[in-house]
């Protein structure tokens, strides 16, 4: 299992727009054996996503050229154990429903007062992946 969190900033985007890139994610990730989560909130999107690292690695590749956002970083990616959003194929989340899944993302993207900073943070990280 592979995951990958990353963040952009949107384009000027309508309710009606977030709807619908959720209704395709949802579409395309059930067909694909993605799950995942999209935040969208105060202009910028992060998302993360989880499945089959080829799978995961297309879709990031397809969504880097999305004219719907720029500036998109990749901010942490890895191995995992076992899927943390294993009943979603894409999960919304803002800061109207706080949540702890919510607050553990929120946490992974946190500012660092323009500093650019590695992400080493892997949710539930393969046992080998230490060191």
């Amino acid at each position: 299992m592979y995951n990958l969190v990353y963040k952009s900033i949107a384009k000027t985007l309508g309710a009606s727009q977030i709807n619908e890139i959720l209704v395709k994610s949802r579409d395309f990730n059930s067909k694909h054996d993605i799950t995942g989560c999209l935040i969208y909130h105060e202009g910028v999107f992060i998302q993360y996503l989880e499945g089959g690292a080829k799978d995961v690695l297309d879709l990031f590749e397809r969504i880097k050229v999305d004219d719907r956002h720029y500036e998109v970083k990749l901010l942490s990616n890895g191995n995992i154990y076992s899927r943390e959003f294993d009943t979603w194929s894409m999960a919304c989340l803002s800061e109207e429903i706080p949540n702890e899944a919510f607050e553990y993302i929120k946490l992974m993207v946190s500012s660092n007062n323009g500093e650019d900073e590695d992400m080493s943070v892997i949710p539930n990280p393969l046992p080998n992946n230490f060191g």
